[in-house]
């Protein structure tokens, strides 16, 4: 317990910038190694020079996003409720939060899993496969979903360790399942021949070789969080609490798939070079969301116990550094969204057309980049304080309730060249919505800041 004491101390009295840095910098990089797991597979598609293998792990992006999302249901309303308990001295209550939550989203996951199988061909046809890319994506589909409890589990064993403050070992399972996937990728893909297959092969093998050393960090008995059977004791509070905030982040990321597979129709009007260049690009647009989305993540867990410990003070100077840091971080983006465009798309195709149009979505979202940190600052406080109906507004302001208007209406006013400003569009109206959503808790937050202030003295 020496370790958990210190991850405690560290969110309830260290300096604010060492507690923020010391949490999220490991989270950040679990997220590059994250980025670098996905993007491998498409580096490696890429070297095949086969548009059609690589519109396939495209088109079946959205899929494996829906169940990344249940994963999320958990890995995202857990993590906020067990800070908060933590920060309440609530222990058996973490102890029973985490379990029930990796048995419920596992049973949850084979059903899944079940109902993808046997609905595959629609769902291929859903997603907007031509005849040339229905096979290769059929192929990566059927392993994917076939062993998607690994990914379920991948996504919420680090995400409660990441909430206890143990993100070096979260970190460290990342970067094994990482590495053995970009020494397999080529293997599969090129030397074996496996094509976008070998790619979900080399994704799952590195997943689940992640998930048994998370478990062995956990039987080791050193964490707060459990996943012993002992600890599974469902109740009404423990699902009220982690479904507040789960559902909505599930919600807005199965959303997001659905938004994508809308985009793909409308773009398989112009081509299967679109589609892939919007695969190639949306990458880059990811990997900007979710190493901020790792840095705000750092500092989720401590925001969830001040509060949880009624030290708003401190949450106020944190949000403030961490909104700060986090837009400083999105200027240093703007230069791989415009400067360096043309030779990120270069490393994955050689396609002329590909690079002109995956060039032209980056430079249009380089327009949303420094407002970023904003939004997701203020949408990690509606989290981890337990504000569901704002989490649940600003999740889906960016997958779903601008971007699906502008997509419709920017294409059918400016066509192709609508299609790539509606991220950028639906970046900016959510920056803009989190701003004015965030204003009364803000002030409530300096209400309860004064109150304490009075008290001290």
């Amino acid at each position: 317990m020496d370790n958990d004491n210190e991850n405690l101390k560290l969110m309830e009295s260290a300096s604010i910038p060492k507690a923020i840095l010391t949490l999220a910098i490991p989270t950040v990089l679990s997220m590059i190694v994250s980025l670098i797991y996905n993007i491998t597979d498409t580096y490696f598609i890429g070297l095949l020079d086969d548009p059609i293998q690589l519109g396939a792990i495209s088109l079946a992006f959205p899929v494996f996003m829906i169940f990344q999302a249940l994963g999320n249901m958990f890995g995202s309303g857990a993590p906020s409720y067990i800070s908060r308990c933590l920060g309440a001295k609530k222990y058996e209550e973490v102890k029973k939060t985490s379990a029930v939550s990796v048995y419920v989203s596992a049973t949850a996951m084979l059903v899944l899993t079940i109902l993808g199988l046997i609905f595959m061909e629609p769902i291929l046809h859903l997603i907007g496969t031509s005849s040339e890319t229905i096979i290769p994506t059929r192929d990566y589909l059927s392993i994917i979903i076939t062993f998607s409890i690994i990914i379920m589990l991948q996504i919420i064993l680090p995400a409660m360790l990441r909430a206890e403050g143990k993100v070096k070992q979260a970190v460290a399972g990342m970067i094994i399942g990482t590495v053995l996937n970009i020494v397999l990728d080529p293997i599969f893909i090129l030397v074996f021949g496996m094509g976008a297959a070998g790619a979900a092969w080399a994704t799952i093998i590195g997943n689940a070789v992640a998930v048994v050393f998370y478990i062995y960090i956990y039987l080791r008995g050193n964490t707060i969080v459990s996943i012993l059977p002992r600890d599974f004791k469902p109740s009404a509070r423990i699902f009220k609490e982690v479904l507040k905030i789960g559902f909505p982040a599930s919600l807005s990321q199965i959303l997001g798939s659905t938004v994508m597979v809308l985009f793909n129709n409308l773009a398989a009007e112009y081509g299967d070079t679109v589609i892939s260049a919007y695969g190639v690009a949306i990458k880059m647009i990811q990997m900007e969301f979710m190493i901020l989305f790792g840095y705000v993540s750092g500092y989720m867990p401590f925001a969830g116990y001040n509060y949880g410990a009624g030290n708003i003070t401190r949450l106020v100077k944190a949000l403030k550094f961490t909104i700060m840091t986090a837009s400083v971080l999105c200027l240093l983006f703007l230069i791989p969204f415009t400067i360096l465009a043309p030779a990120y798309i270069k490393i994955f195709s050689s396609n002329e057309e590909i690079i002109n149009i995956g060039v032209k979505f980056l430079t249009a979202q380089a327009w949303a980049v420094p407002f970023m940190g904003i939004q997701l600052s203020l949408m990690a406080t509606f989290q981890a304080t337990g504000q569901a109906f704002r989490a649940l507004l600003v999740n889906m302001g960016r997958q779903f309730l601008f971007y699906v208007p502008y997509l419709y209406l920017f294409n059918y006013i400016w066509g192709l060249e609508g299609l790539l400003r509606v991220q950028m569009a639906a970046d900016l109206s959510t920056t803009t919505l989190s701003v004015i959503i965030a204003l009364h808790m803000i002030k409530g937050f300096y209400k309860k800041e004064k109150e304490e202030l009075a008290k001290a003295t």
